[in-house]
């Protein structure tokens, strides 16, 4: 486990594009105990075949993430997962690269932007089969799957409950704010993240049946876990769901 990773200043870092991204994935695995492997990732002529079959090649940060990162389920794969590059597909004007579990939305990159290293990434959360702007980066989609999924899932496992009467407050005045991580047009404001040094807080505010909405949390270690609860308490239940 790395001794100097720290999420208030390693996380803002990675969102600076595909380099400072992917770089982050590998330190984070690593403070887990889990570090990227050779293996970790789909062959080249996985990618190559499935640029072939889709007729165009992948965008330069989405070809890298899936030859680094594309097998490591524990990281990106909970209540969403990204496809393999055999099952990516294309419809609406729009590469389909990721989905929820239940399939009540999907991720996608726009295929006017293909050509770009590192392009954006829309939405279709099936009210209206409209794509609607996520993510202004490809590299910025990749972050936002490993901190949501990771909220989920892991060792020390996720925590949540309801948002409470002075959360936000508490959370402004003692965590640190992680820079958005949605484009301008996308969420709404809905979600924020915090961090500590080894904790991840996602201040959810999407769920119309709870008054205030909820709390995610992300802790690195047990002892991160424990502390965390007792900062904010109330009734926690932790998640494990893969």
């Amino acid at each position: 486990m790395s001794e100097s990773f720290d999420l208030r200043v390693d996380l803002p870092a990675a969102l600076a594009g595909p380099s400072a991204a992917f770089t982050f994935v590998e330190r984070f695995a690593a403070h887990l105990g889990a570090p990227i492997e050779s293996g970790d990732g789909f062959p080249e002529e996985e990618l190559a075949a499935a640029e072939q079959r889709l007729g165009f090649a992948l965008p330069g940060a989405m070809r890298e993430w899936y030859s680094r990162f594309g097998r490591r389920w524990d990281l990106f794969h909970a209540l969403r997962y990204p496809y393999s590059p055999e099952d990516l597909w294309a419809e609406e004007g729009v590469l389909v690269w990721q989905t929820e579990k239940l399939f009540w939305y999907a991720c996608g990159i726009p295929l006017d932007r293909l050509s770009e290293t590192d392009p954006p990434v829309v939405t279709d959360v099936g009210e209206d089969d409209e794509w609607s702007a996520h993510a202004d980066r490809f590299s910025l989609a990749c972050i936002e799957l490993l901190m949501s999924q990771n909220t989920l899932c892991g060792d020390v496992g996720g925590w949540t409950r309801e948002r409470l009467p002075g959360d936000a407050e508490y959370l402004e005045r003692h965590f640190t704010a992680v820079p958005s991580l949605y484009g301008p047009e996308a969420s709404g404001g809905l979600y924020r993240w915090f961090t500590d040094r080894d904790v991840l807080v996602c201040d959810d505010r999407s769920d119309e049946d709870a008054e205030l909405g909820w709390l995610h949390v992300r802790a690195l270690t047990s002892e991160a876990a424990d502390r965390i609860q007792a900062e904010l308490p109330g009734k926690w239940r932790e998640i494990m769901d893969y």
